[in-house]
């Protein structure tokens, strides 16, 4: 590897390992919610914090990769250490600002829309909601708004961070909320009116927590401890005109989520949980591995683009594209192949039903047929976001929420809960062929003859990979038939460990180029230790 791709390869390998570490424990949370959290409470709680989470995304994560770190990059490019602190000091002032007023004004209106969910009832054509369900989401949504706040200055700061090659404590700082949620399921459950308000008291020791965590890194790596308030500063303007595109194309995704929520919310009682937790599942390699790669990829394009380096350009992207290919394809198969014992050891316990289970391995399965795609997009957005063109990325994402939208009314009533994850995978499939288009035309091709013969061995690889994890699940689910947890954990533990070794040995015999560089990384890691 030289040394773009060495280094995107390290700071990959760092953010995928504390993601890792987070995503896993915020599995342990929804495990401890599924098993404790009654299925009213729980759905009510998921449908209110999916509010303040939709624009956590929106304004937070979307707006660190999109506007701040391309603008920071060059600033630490082009300038003094000096500028580039004022120039953070400002945009972390413009944040407070919109960040405030969009919280108060969640506070008011996110109530009013969760009032009028039996309106989507007319579309799915399920029966009427509870009122009392209603009134509680419309109070639980009201509680968590404020959480908005923290997470969106937390986000903030992993910009300057990540500009700074800092990429260890915004990994794992996610694992302090999922402690707290945690912590307030096992021992305030039963303190509040309803189950749900202890959730929300975990989302907000949570939140001050992570946000304690990142400020402090971002002082101490940056320099940058308060706000200057100096909004007129000409990189505020520079980070806002990229900023509001942004904001349009990541509303396109959240609002597809919020919508598939709100259409789930109406169908019958554990469905949002359902595709909650198997959304959870996908999410877990797609945040892992793909948010990995994509974060630690943008500020190396942004650099090479603001040189004019395009032959560098490609090269990161390309390889941005295979590493993802060849970490998340696996996790893509499993996860169809073995949804069903992943499911049941993992969250069939307690008050979480059988049925739930199978409804939730259901979605699984749809959801991770799109999984590489979901994951590509990261990648192709980023070769965007470099050349500070956020427009284009807003259009395409516009495009797919319609469709999403449209195709979520066409299916839900013949597939009901199918049929939003099926509209969720078919969206995003076309956003990712949409913007690899417009990658090449901007970039040039973005594929050669080893890029082909890469992603070629990854397949094979993948497929044997499948194919083995099915037949060992096959056999031992003829040999423990019980449902005990050690019977439960051989079903699904056994078919992963194989499926693994095989991929790994395959791609190993078949010299894939990146399970070379992620040793390399890993022994080099290993020597810096």
């Amino acid at each position: 590897m030289d040394e773009p791709q060495r280094r995107v390869s390290k700071f990959a390998a760092i953010f995928a390992g504390g993601t890792m570490v987070s995503r896993l424990l915020g599995l342990v949370r929804d495990i401890v919610c599924g098993k404790l959290i009654g299925a009213v409470s729980l759905d009510a709680f998921l449908v209110a914090f999916k509010l303040p989470n939709m624009l956590r995304d929106i304004i937070g994560e979307g707006a660190s990769n999109a506007a701040f770190v391309p603008v920071f990059s060059e600033s630490l490019e082009k300038e003094s250490e000096e500028a580039y602190r004022e120039l953070v000091s400002a945009v972390m002032s413009a944040m407070l600002v919109v960040l405030a007023v969009l919280t108060i004004a969640g506070v008011i209106l996110a109530p009013m829309l969760l009032r009028g969910l039996n309106l989507i009832t007319l579309v799915t054509g399920a029966k009427q909601l509870d009122p009392t369900k209603i009134d509680l989401m419309a109070s639980l949504a009201r509680w968590t708004f404020p959480y908005l706040f923290l997470i969106g200055m937390t986000v903030f700061a992993m910009a300057p961070l990540f500009t700074k090659g800092r990429y260890a404590i915004p990994s794992w700082s996610p694992t302090l909320l999922s402690i707290a949620v945690i912590v307030s399921c096992l021992l305030l459950r039963d303190l509040f009116p309803d189950q749900g308000y202890a959730l929300v008291f975990g989302v907000w020791l949570g939140g001050v927590a992570q946000l304690a965590v990142q400020y402090v890194a971002m002082g101490k790596h940056t320099g940058v401890w308060r706000p200057n308030f100096r909004l007129n500063h000409p990189g505020v303007r520079a980070a806002l005109w990229l900023l509001v595109p942004v904001l349009f194309g990541q509303a396109a995704g959240e609002i597809n989520k919020l919508v598939d929520t709100l259409f789930a919310a109406s169908l019958e009682t554990g469905t949002v949980k359902a595709l909650s937790y198997a959304n959870r599942l996908v999410l877990l390699p797609l945040s892992v591995f793909a948010v990995a790669i994509s974060v630690a990829v943008l500020p190396t394009i942004s650099k090479s683009v603001a040189r004019g380096d395009l032959r560098e350009t490609r090269a990161t992207l390309m390889q941005g594209f295979r590493q993802t290919c060849f970490l998340i394809l696996p996790a893509m198969l499993g996860l169809i192949v073995l949804r069903k014992p992943i499911v049941t050891l993992l969250f069939q316990w307690g008050e979480f039903s059988a049925a739930d289970a199978e409804r939730t391995a259901t979605a699984l399965g749809i959801y991770g047929a799109g999984l590489l795609s979901f994951a590509w997009v990261k990648v192709a957005v980023a070769g965007f976001y470099a050349a500070q063109n956020t427009r284009t990325p807003v259009v395409v994402a516009s495009m797919c929420m319609a469709l999403n939208i449209v195709l979520n009314v066409m299916l839900v009533r013949p597939l009901q809960f199918r049929g939003l994850a099926l509209a969720t995978t078919i969206s995003f499939t076309a956003n990712f062929l949409l913007l690899y288009i417009m990658l090449c035309d901007r970039y040039g091709r973005l594929w050669d003859e080893a890029f082909i013969n890469t992603l070629t061995r990854i397949v094979v690889a993948a497929v044997a990979m499948a194919a083995v994890a099915g037949g060992v699940h096959f056999r031992v689910a003829a040999a423990f038939e019980t449902d005990g947890l050690g019977a439960r954990t051989l079903r699904a533990v056994l078919p992963i460990a194989a499926g693994l070794a095989t991929y790994v040995g395959l791609c190993s015999a078949l010299r894939v180029r990146e399970l070379g560089d992620l040793f390399e990384v890993l022994r080099g890691d290993r020597r810096r230790g």
